[in-house]
């Protein structure tokens, strides 16, 4: 299949969300997380305020903080601690990008002191028994507690899902 298949399932999505909550585009408490399944191959996407991961949404200043930037950017480069697919599909991570500039020393920051950061990631993972591909189960509310709703959305070849994820409620399933 094409490859722009499921960036166009993750822009549809993508606009989904901005359009239904395009007054709280940056709500605290509040993250989304976009599936996107083209053949064997799965698109995530995660976006949080960074206040939900880190108590902050500026440079870090001091130690500590810049201790937990480190921290939490080491841990969006794994994942599966956060965001786990069924294991009978079998995916296996391929490609992820973590963005989140103001904590990334690498990037100029033009923000303004008090605008709101997100910190976004994306994840693509080759699946071998993708017919199995059928649920995600969020185990970050317990690494980040401050989040206390996903709008999980997911496209692929069984249809579209959406649901609301909290605490209580952890797995979008398809």
């Amino acid at each position: 299949m094409n490859k722009l298949i499921p960036l166009a399932l993750l822009a549809a999505l993508q606009a989904t969300v901005i359009n239904s909550n395009a007054h709280e585009a940056h709500v605290h408490g509040s993250a989304t997380v976009l599936l996107a399944q083209d053949g064997n191959k799965l698109t995530l996407e995660f976006d949080s305020p960074l206040d939900n991961l880190l108590g902050f949404e500026h440079a870090p200043r001091t130690d500590k903080q810049k201790q937990a930037a480190k921290a939490l950017l080491d841990l969006m480069q794994k994942p599966d601690t956060l965001l786990k697919l069924n294991a009978e599909a079998d995916c296996q991570l391929a490609t992820v990008k973590v963005v989140a500039p103001v904590l990334q020393t690498t990037v100029a920051t033009t923000a303004a002191k008090d605008e709101h950061a997100n910190l976004h990631a994306e994840y693509e993972y080759a699946c071998t028994k993708v017919a199995a591909l059928k649920s995600l189960q969020l185990s970050l509310f317990d690494a980040f507690p401050a989040i206390h709703k996903v709008d999980a959305q997911m496209a692929g070849a069984r249809g579209q899902v959406a649901a609301t994820l909290t605490p209580k409620q952890r797995m979008l399933a398809w």
